[in-house]
């Protein structure tokens, strides 16, 4: 915004921040009092609308009940007699300038009761004179309606021709879009149908612009423009007034990217060659819109997975009016079990996708914004949103055991202490039970016939159980102990080691294996 705009700005809500949310229509306007919008319609067809509880207009200037938006005629082949290039619109607060007025002829009061069946309805007619407005030779009959409850008001303006000649135009709707108490923004278009062209507040999301309406009778844009306030030839007041230079349209189809002083227009060039006949009347309309942003939506709100399987999370960012805020930054932060941050792009459906990967079990908490000034912090106007993701772990830690060393307890001669080691791929509660057996043997001087019989019953030697907690990938080796007793009785024996591991995660799953091996136990040293 230019410093002039700005002092300006805030003069005018200096002056009527506490009236205009009640203010009457001025001699010049007329208001369709509805809810959610107040509309206003100047003389010359100027447009304005203020939102509930807003003391600024969602066109600049802000606080004027005549905004600087609204119906302009280009004649670029002049008239019969009168070849003279012309634009007629009328003079705004802060453009466009330098046009012919358009002669005021009537306005109607409002009617209606603002219901769907039967909106509030006005009806303002203006002319394009060229000889002080004694003769019309172009009748625009501009009419606007507004119903209850919705986000835009319909516009309709039938041109006639009254000149006696055909006349070749081309018309034109623009507007200094100013959402939110900012003029400051980004263009928005989407191809519809219906086809909308507009600005996004870059900080609040609120939005508006004009929706192009088709069938029957109503012409169709030929081009459209999401493009910066000013004057210049690449800007909206400079393309309406250097409208009559050519008969090619004004606005070129493009929708301007970064955060500027947003404006834009549509254009309807049907009859800039041809030329409207004599007694025809030409019919135009659009929607003027004006969107707060939705609430962001996060589908599903809550959702459970098993642990390691990743749980996805679409958002979807539109405004009131559904149209999405494509290409806006979309950031999360996840507590719990997972924490983490994280950005996306918002896809031209307003749409993306956030991955919570689940790596561990446990509950958490996605919280998403739209971050619409792109700065890393959520305002109180970017919306925001929460899901619910829970993993459950119902996998069994996955576990080896490895066995060494042939001497449990170690000592009384040559060999190395048996030790167990336990491998796990998860944090686990590791619990070793390790049995001794002795390996039955014939008889001593018995027959082969005979050692069916005779052999020596098997004896079971329990250790004590062993329990230690590991870390995931880290070997964690367990000492085999035997008592003295147990070393003196059975020393020089060859006895089965038989080891049962059994892994226990911290949601309960548990994972057995088991490992054997001969050991001999040692003869105590000889004392010297």
């Amino acid at each position: 915004m230019t410093l002039r705009r700005t002092c300006l700005a805030a003069t005018l809500f200096a002056l009527l921040l506490s009236s205009a949310l009640s203010a009457p229509a001025r001699a010049d306007t007329r208001q369709l009092p509805g809810s959610p919008l107040k509309v206003y319609v100047g003389e010359r067809g100027q447009l304005q609308a203020f939102r509930d509880n807003s003391a600024s207009g969602i066109f600049y200037a802000p606080s004027d009940l005549s905004g600087d938006a609204g119906f302009f005629l280009a004649f670029p082949s002049g008239f019969t007699g009168d070849p003279t290039k012309r634009v007629f619109g009328f003079s705004g607060s802060a453009g466009p300038s330098g046009l012919d007025d358009y002669a005021p002829i009537s306005q109607s009061l409002t009617t209606g009761s603002g219901s769907a069946s039967d909106p509030f309805h006005q009806v303002t007619s203006y002319g394009v004179s060229i000889d002080g407005g004694a003769t019309d030779i172009i009748v625009v009959t501009q009419t606007t309606t507004y119903v209850n409850g919705t986000q835009q008001f319909h516009l309709r303006w039938d041109v006639d021709n009254t000149s006696g000649n055909p006349v070749k135009y081309k018309a034109l709707s623009a507007a200094d879009f100013y959402f939110d108490g900012s003029d400051r923004g980004t263009g928005i278009y989407t191809d519809g149908p219906p086809r909308f062209i507009g600005g996004t507040n870059s900080d609040t999301g609120n939005s508006g612009g004009f929706g192009e309406v088709t069938g029957g009778d109503v012409l169709p844009w030929t081009a459209y423009q999401a493009l910066a306030f000013g004057g210049g030839d690449n800007e909206v007041w400079g393309k309406v007034q250097n409208a009559a230079a050519n008969e090619a349209a004004s606005f070129d189809n493009s929708v301007i990217g970064e955060s500027v002083d947003n404006a834009g227009g549509s254009e309807w060039d049907q009859y800039a060659s041809s030329g409207l006949p004599v007694g025809q009347t030409a019919h135009y309309e659009l929607t003027a819109r004006s969107a707060v942003p939705s609430a962001l939506q996060l589908t599903p709100p809550n959702a459970g997975s098993p642990k390691g399987v990743p749980i996805n999370f679409t958002a979807t960012a539109t405004n009131t009016d559904g149209i999405p805020y494509s290409g806006k930054t979309l950031r999360y932060t996840t507590t719990g079990a997972n924490p983490g941050t994280g950005s996306v792009t918002l896809s031209a459906n307003g749409s993306a996708t956030i991955t919570d990967p689940g790596t561990n079990a446990g509950a958490d908490t996605v919280v998403a914004y739209v971050d619409f000034n792109n700065d890393g912090t959520r305002e109180p106007a970017e919306p925001q949103a929460s899901a619910l993701g829970t993993f459950v772990d119902n996998v069994a830690p996955s576990c080896t055991v490895k066995v060494t060393g042939d001497r449990p307890g170690g000592g009384g001669g040559a060999g190395k202490p048996l030790v167990i080691t336990v491998n796990c791929n998860e944090t686990a509660t590791v619990t070793a039970s390790t049995i001794l057996r002795t390996i039955p043997t014939r008889a001593h001087g018995a027959s082969a016939s005979a050692s069916k019989t005779k052999k020596k019953k098997a004896v079971t030697i329990r250790l004590k159980t062993v329990t230690a907690a590991v870390s995931p990938g880290a070997p964690f080796p367990l000492k085999v102990t035997l008592s003295k007793k147990i070393r003196k009785k059975y020393a020089g024996k060859t006895l089965k080691a038989t080891t049962k591991v059994t892994a226990r995660d911290a949601a309960g799953n548990a994972k057995t294996v088991t490992a054997t091996r001969k050991v001999k136990l040692g003869r105590p040293k000889a004392k010297k």
